[in-house]
């Protein structure tokens, strides 16, 4: 009995969840695209050498589609709008994909006297971002935080070289952004990707900032 019990509370759970998100209210779906460029930092891994610290610059494109969902029902729509007050609270699910170019300088010179070399790099995958969105209706002002998940497809060159390779990461960002017009709103980022490359791996971070527009 107290083995059923264990197993009927996450299967209880499941069905209030879902009768939960069966109370909410889906608002519409929009497409969106977003530019960005900023400072990126990278730490490159082999095992036949000490890790290497490079900097360098990050330029990037997103192409969504947006959906947002309401977290309040009908009911607490209308009671106010009827207290006139303006705020509202959406979750944000959107899926789509990532672009990006980044070109890294050398690094710092390792213990053996050796550098890695600069390397530039583009790449391009699918993404899933997560968060809310908080909107003041009457002033039309929207701040927005997202989580962002991506698996990219990267192709990468040594500078001054022949010597080219691709590898595969996994990227994840968190972002803030906020409206200052009708469709356009400024975003900050923290980007953080882990790359599998051909002789080890590198860790890259950054800040990126740009525009994003809804349309």
């Amino acid at each position: 009995m107290t083995i059923g019990k264990a197993k009927a509370k996450p299967f209880l759970f499941l069905v209030f969840m879902v009768c939960k998100l069966g109370a909410t209210q889906a608002i519409g779906a929009l497409p969106a695209l977003e530019f960005g460029m900023g400072f990126a930092y990278a730490r490159t891994k082999v095992e036949s050498a000490a890790t290497g610290y490079h900097h360098g610059w990050n330029v990037s494109a997103d192409a969504n589609w947006l959906f947002l969902i309401s977290l309040e029902d009908e009911n607490l729509i209308k009671a106010k709008a009827e207290k006139e007050t303006s705020s509202r609270v959406n979750m944000i699910f959107s899926p789509g994909l990532h672009a990006q170019f980044i070109t890294m300088s050398a690094s710092n010179w390792l213990p053996d006297g050796s550098r890695y070399r600069a390397w530039d790099s583009i790449g391009l995958g699918p993404e899933l971002n997560l968060g809310l969105e908080f909107t003041n209706s009457t002033t039309m002002h929207k701040n927005g935080f997202l989580f962002s998940m991506a698996y990219l497809a990267s192709f990468s060159n040594y500078t001054q070289t022949t010597l080219y390779s691709a590898y595969n990461s996994w990227f994840l960002k968190v972002s803030w952004n906020a409206r200052i017009d009708n469709g356009a709103a400024f975003f900050a980022a923290l980007p953080l990707e882990y790359a599998f490359r051909a002789d080890g791996n590198s860790l890259l971070s950054g800040l990126v900032i740009g525009m994003r527009y809804e349309f």
